[in-house]
């Protein structure tokens, strides 16, 4: 095994040598403009979904084969909104037309993707004559699409891979000579086998006589021989700047061409790349386009053949099965009848979930305690489902103050759900895993999964108790409402036995998610905010909930448009945590929410949702810089950088804007930044973004022509972040004993020098037991590559599987600094965050539980900075920074500030202890009893106030002594890898 590092300055560009990505910004002048991957693969998508839709029986479809056009690969007018009316209008046919849009779209990203993810990969491009790489990942991705489908159930992990293998498939016509060769038909090699060295030039063989120049276009540069004998090549691209490190191109061979290819110049001079119409032979740039097209048509109707028409269908979400119903369950208990309910709960939400006309594809259900974490039926029948419910033997184990395996549990859920799903949870205990809670936050931002949690009641009161001496390596997190479901869109709130009847109804509300679209949210102890009701909204459902008991509705105030108040004592159903209002036919234009301190301790979350056939969705885009003269974008599956450039792409259907605005709205529900589109077209609205130091959603607002306003907010809360991992050609298909490279790009927000400790190892000991080790400083991002080599592993080959790749921080505990991402374009992370990537590989064992490494000796010196946890509104807190120091051997001081409601107190803290032997100290300052523990590891601090335990806190080691390293930990998985960095100050 080796390990060596190259700073590689052009991994800053983001270099594109191949068709378009996606979206081409066009000037007034163009007449023409580019085919692109992302037009090729939803015109192709349309035209086998309007070929599916044929065959049904009681379909007509002569209005959308007369809609259909196609040119040049493109498809013309707005096919795409028509198939989606069209799906709308034949619901009663078993049509599904609520996720199409989103489908395509995922798929059609997955593909432009691969010039971010492979940028220099040649086979994922059929670049310097690859034939034999380019053909086999293809036939290995289009493997790796039926058994996710066929063996594993898993179509969401299916459509990425799909749509990562049309990229290859469609860059064979614009990087091969396929074209110039006069060859009027797809070709029958790919995705069927690999191609034989009769069938492409020998590496001896000229390929390519020079040209230089508007000469490319207008005469043949290609061997006679070549020509002659219609022997396929295709050209050598080597990034400019990097022939010392990849060497130069054969002799006598064809170059790709363009502004980036340092080969291009090496004799014989030019390219045959036909990627845009200015590319060096961009006169065949139309042709080879529409081969692409072709070619792409062609290997879905190949596909759907394999998998069968049900499944295909399901492949297209055309299905009304649409996504996962999972229900995860601690079964360890303090009470007996939680469990009992929680079943009782589960039970009516499945009976509510199989009688919906959008039921879910498949039903799953996992059970957890303070030690397992399981799948226990992941099943098509519901009745599957019930019975494993019914069958569940509750407090076979009493939970602990330790926690439960809360996220192991969601984990599982996440990876093995469709997108779009809905997880329910049911813990009457806290995690002892929020280790994990960025790899989950990964998988629900890369699936959109909506989570909601019930707790027990016992809950306010065992969060008080987690933080004691007994914690030793977990980082236990309460659930305390600050959680995954209050980001994923959901929520979170205990129950009661008396609560299941307001539950089963709330539960009713949601089933109809294909109607309800989010227009205003926020989550505060008080606020007030105006939000737009449009002509199409028929039901206004108002929420709010909270982890403290509400009392007094009289706080809260709903102004109608002409300014009069809506009675909230009307149209409502409560628990003591919960208030729903249902609003019929509710008045068009500006409405007015106003809540005041609803409870002490917690915040309350505010949901308002509309029932609506006009649907927006918004998503993060990254622009991918092509040249001068094009752009495109693909989707950003991670959470972003603070402060750099994105897109936001904008859908709406069933409407037709004068005006749009998009804004960032932060979790309080104010405006960070307002923003004007730049572009819109029949693919959406594009608006550039500059990304805020704080946590937003996106909310569109679009103004019509009789002068109503559109609102609606995306659910999912966006966390920015001070740096970021970027992995390059990361391998996504490999077997045991493959030697893989790991090539990445570490960012950094800071404009000072950090220094990083990298550490890679897998849990799977593929890459043996020792994996890599070594440092890295740098200012603003470096780049390196790694070379493993995997081991022998006794298992089957090329089942697709949803891996997570997790950046974890053993020194970070502060909720602010725990995130989850997903790889594809930037893995951002604070000081912790998770990725999470499709992969081809061997068959899955069920992963052991991964956990930070602990020592039996504390070290207490260093400095801490204090997180938000503890509320100075209502406690007094520790502020800013806490400083333990030794003024000798024997004794540590420990030195901090008060602020908050301090009665009687000095602001100013210094105390002297005994230096402790163990993890734990306490001490009474001003009549507060106090107890501090430090974690197992020695990264952070709890604050205990044995008094008011609300009013605890954590702190996280920002330093420690001078002779030791201050690091940040941070772990990246492959199937699984661990990375870890540690950041040295």
């Amino acid at each position: 095994m080796s390990s060596t590092i190259f700073f590689l300055f052009l991994l800053t560009l983001t270099i594109t040598y191949a068709f378009d990505a996606g979206f081409l910004e066009l000037k007034s002048t163009r007449v023409l403009k580019d085919t692109t991957h992302y037009s090729i693969t939803i015109c192709a998508l349309c035209r086998v979904t309007i070929d599916y839709l044929r065959s049904l029986s009681n379909i007509d479809t002569s209005y959308l084969e007369r809609k259909f056009n196609e040119t040049n690969g493109q498809c013309q007018s707005n096919i795409v909104k028509d198939i989606v009316s069209f799906l709308q209008a034949n619901q009663q046919s078993g049509i599904n037309p609520w996720q199409y849009i989103t489908t395509i779209r995922i798929i059609a990203s997955s593909n432009t993707k691969t010039d971010l993810k492979e940028m220099f990969k040649s086979e994922s491009h059929f670049d310097s004559e690859r034939f034999v790489g380019g053909s086999q990942l293809l036939l290995k991705r289009y493997q790796a699409s039926i058994d996710s489908i066929q063996n594993a159930d898993n179509y969401d992990q299916a459509r990425k891979t799909f749509g990562e293998m049309l990229h290859t498939l469609q860059d064979f016509y614009s990087h091969s000579n396929y074209i110039e060769l006069n060859l009027t038909s797809p070709n029958d090699v790919l995705g069927q086998r690999i191609f034989e060295k009769t069938e492409y030039a020998p590496t001896e063989m000229r390929t390519c006589i020079s040209c230089t120049g508007s000469a490319c276009q207008t005469q043949d540069n290609l061997d006679e021989n070549i020509l002659k004998k219609k022997i396929l090549t295709t050209g050598y691209f080597i990034p400019k700047g990097l022939s010392l490190i990849l060497g130069k191109k054969p002799i006598g061979k064809c170059s790709h061409g363009g502004t980036f290819d340092g080969s291009s110049t090496d004799e014989p001079i030019g390219g045959i790349n036909k990627d845009k119409l200015d590319s060096v032979h961009g006169h065949l740039h139309y042709q080879a386009a529409n081969m692409a097209y072709q070619g792409t048509v062609k290997i879905l109707q190949e596909f759907r053949n394999q998998i069968g028409d049900d499944a295909f269908a399901l492949f297209l979400t055309l299905k009304k099965n649409l996504n996962s119903l999972v229900i995860s369950i601690d079964i360890s208990c303090s009470r007996t009848n939680y469990v009992d309910l929680a079943k009782n709960i589960s039970l009516n939400i499945v009976n509510q979930y199989e009688q919906l006309e959008f039921a879910p594809h498949n039903y799953i259900l996992i059970i957890f305690t303070d030690t397992i974490a399981e799948v226990v039926v992941n099943s098509l029948n519901p009745n599957d489902l019930i019975n494993a419910i019914e069958n569940l033997i509750p407090c076979q184990q009493q939970n602990t103050t330790n926690g439960e395996l809360y996220y192991h549990s969601l984990i599982e859920g996440l990876k093995q759900c469709e997108y779009g799903s809905i997880i329910y949870t049911f813990t009457d205990s806290s995690a002892r895993d929020a280790y994990l809670k960025h790899q989950a936050r990964a998988l629900i931002r890369s699936k959109h999964v909506v989570i909601y949690s019930f707790m027990g009641e016992q809950m306010k009161k065992r969060s008080l108790l987690l933080l004691s001496s007994r914690i030793q390596q977990d980082l236990i997190d309460p659930l305390n409402g600050n959680d995954l479901a209050s980001i994923s869109g959901g929520l979170t709130y205990p129950i009661t036995i008396e609560d299941r009847s307001v539950i089963a109804e709330f539960i009713l509300r949601r089933l109809e998610w294909t109607r309800l679209q989010s227009i205003f949210m926020y989550k505060a102890k008080s606020t007030s905010g105006i939000f737009y009701i449009d002509s199409s909204i028929n039901e206004l459902h108002l929420d709010i909930s909270s982890m403290g008991e509400i009392n007094n509705i009289n706080q809260i105030e709903l102004r109608k448009p002409d300014n009069t108040i809506y009675l909230l004592t009307q149209n409502f159903i409560r628990t003591k945590h919960l208030y729903m209002w249902k609003i019929i036919q509710p008045s068009v234009g500006i409405w007015r929410l106003t809540t005041l301190n609803l409870s002490n301790i917690f915040n309350h979350d505010v949901q308002i949702q509309g029932k609506t056939s006009l649907i927006c969705t918004s998503s993060l885009q990254k622009e991918i810089d092509l040249n001068v003269d094009s752009n495109g974008y693909t989707q950003l599956t991670t959470e972003p950088l603070i402060d750099s450039d994105l897109l936001i792409l904008t859908t709406c259907e069933n409407v037709q804007p004068v005006t749009v605005q998009i804004s960032l709205i932060d979790q309080i529900g104010n405006i960070l930044t307002n923003y004007t589109p730049y572009q819109s077209d029949q693919l959406g609205i594009l608006t550039r973004i500059r990304v805020p130091n704080k946590s937003f959603r996106i909310q569109t607002i679009l103004s019509l022509s009789n002068n109503e306003k559109v609102q609606r907010i995306e659910k999912q809360l966006i966390s920015p972040t001070i740096f970021s991992i970027e992995l390059i050609d990361q391998p996504y298909i490999v077997s045991e004993g493959e030697t893989i490279q790991m090539n990445y790009t570490i960012r950094s927000t800071s404009k000072e020098k950090v220094t990083l400790r990298l550490q890679i190892y897998d849990i799977l000991k593929l890459m043996g037991s020792d994996g890599i080790e070594q440092e890295l400083t740098f200012i603003n991002e470096t780049s390196g590559t790694n070379t493993i080599t995997l081991q022998e592993y006794n298992q089957e080959k090329f089942t697709t599987d949803l891996v997570i790749f997790a950046v974890k921080s053993r020194t970070c505990c502060s909720k602010a600094c725990v995130l989850g991402l997903l790889l594809g374009l930037t893995i951002g992370i604070i000081i912790a965050a998770a990725v999470a990537i499709p992969l081809g590989l061997i068959k899955r064992p069920t992963p052991p539980f991964v956990r930070g490494e602990t020592s039996s000796t504390p070290n207490w010196v260093g400095t801490y900075q204090i997180d938000s946890s503890c509320d100075t509104s209502t406690c007094c807190c520790f502020t800013n920074q806490i400083l333990l120091t030794t003024t000798s051997s024997s004794l540590l001081q420990l030195n901090g500030t008060l602020s908050g409601r301090c009665v009687g107190s000095s602001n100013v803290v210094s105390y002297a202890v005994t230096m402790p032997t163990n993890f734990a100290l306490g001490f009474t300052w001003y009549g507060q009893t106090l107890r501090v523990i430090l974690s197992q590891d020695s990264s952070y601090l709890t604050l205990v106030d044995n008094t008011v335990g609300y009013c605890s806190g954590t702190a996280l080691r920002t330093s420690y002594s001078k002779s030791q390293i201050n690091n940040i930990n941070l772990s990246l998985m492959i199937f699984m890898i661990l990375i870890i960095i540690e950041r040295i100050i």
